[in-house]
């Protein structure tokens, strides 16, 4: 074996204590989901892979009005923009030079949370346009129960991947966020066929236009950045 040409992984830095306090707010927020909203946890968590709870979510009445999806959706915006984080350090072997590591996060973060609002305004805009009320209401909440248990299942992850400096985890949880990506859009195209009037070739023009535009937009966000 050539001992030269052996290379080595790259180095991912040590954390600075503001991951810390992010992973704790993370956990505190799950923490109290679990405290004062055990049972609706379970179901939401559930309603990602069962239709039946699904079905039992749209019954109760509008999750998006209750506290705990405020809570999810913050874990997952924290959890996604930790990963893009970190795959930037590990892509470049550091972060901008001319942007500070915490305001990076928190630019992401708001980057992740506006492209989500971008595309809830899409979708409400789409719904208003095309009289698809009762399949927007319902691919948004498939949105929602989706990104909750995305969120849960990357803290963990993210936690191993950060403290023990691991590439392959890091890598890990860019694949978990494609995979979910992919799940809840073959999802939604199954909500769609069983509840839209349109043609198939509609639906899925429609999914690709609040799937794919904002991800355009992101990459966008990131090409200015770096």
């Amino acid at each position: 074996m050539n001992i030269l040409n052996i290379q080595p992984d790259p180095l991912i830095p040590f954390q600075p204590d503001w991951v810390f306090w992010v992973f704790l707010v993370m956990f505190l927020i799950l923490a109290w989901t679990q405290l004062f909203n055990a049972q609706r946890f379970k179901i939401i968590l559930r309603a990602t892979f069962t239709a039946r709870y699904l079905h039992q979510l749209e019954r109760e009445g509008n999750l998006f009005n209750e506290r705990i999806s405020i809570a999810l959706s913050s874990v997952y915006i924290l959890s996604v923009a930790m990963v893009i984080y970190q795959a930037l350090q590990l892509i470049f072997h550091q972060t901008s030079s001319t942007i500070p590591q915490f305001r990076l996060f928190l630019l992401i973060a708001l980057a992740v949370t506006g492209l989500w609002a971008f595309k809830v305004l899409l979708m409400n805009t789409l719904s208003i346009i095309f009289k698809t009320d009762g399949t927007n209401n319902k691919y948004k909440l498939n949105i929602l129960v989706t990104i909750a248990f995305l969120g849960v299942l990357l803290v963990p992850v993210l936690v191993f991947a950060v403290y023990l400096k691991s590439a392959w985890l890091i890598y890990l949880s860019i694949g978990l966020i494609v995979i979910f990506s992919v799940f809840r859009v073959i999802k939604g195209f199954f909500i769609g066929i069983r509840l839209t009037r349109f043609s198939y070739f509609f639906l899925f023009v429609y999914l690709c236009t609040l799937e794919i535009l904002p991800l355009l937009v992101a990459v966008k966000i990131i090409q200015d950045y770096f």
